[in-house]
């Protein structure tokens, strides 16, 4: 019951934010231009570990990578967006969030909430789809019916 109705204020929430979106005329929606589009999951991943963690080490070994896989990631995200979103300390391994960073981390962490959301919800109807048994025979017949000898 609880799983239904959160459900249900999500599937709310995505309508509003639909129609919001389709109000705008075509000429604002820059999205399907924008170079964000080629951003990995991945690299959101490593800044938000490295934003929580407070260094490039030891978000390294939280995610289970090399410290230069995490650096290189970090890197190609700012590339990306176009700017620095960590300033990275000076001998003690340590980084600071940049403002910017600070907006990417948080925008970061709600896509990586939608996505394990969505990853959840799949699971679950495929849990559901796993009790019930498909009638391909009946489809068939419907889509492809064999004539009739007589």
């Amino acid at each position: 019951r609880q799983w239904a109705i959160q459900l249900a204020q999500e599937r709310a929430e995505q309508a509003r934010a639909h129609r919001a979106y389709d109000d705008e005329p075509p000429e604002t929606r820059q999205l399907e231009r924008s170079r964000w589009l080629g951003l990995q999951v991945r690299s959101l991943l490593a800044l938000v570990v490295v934003a929580e963690e407070g260094s490039f080490v030891q978000a390294a070994r939280r995610l289970g990578y090399s410290r230069s896989t995490i650096s290189h990631q970090i890197a190609q995200l700012e590339a990306a967006i176009g700017a620095s979103l960590l300033v990275r300390g000076s001998g003690s391994r340590s980084v600071i969030v940049t403002p910017a960073g600070k907006v990417v981390v948080a925008h970061g962490r709600a896509v990586l909430k939608l996505l394990d959301n969505a990853e959840a919800q799949v699971a679950e109807l495929a849990r559901r789809d796993r009790g019930r048994r498909p009638l391909p025979a009946l489809w068939d017949a419907v889509v492809a019916p064999r004539p009739v000898e007589g």
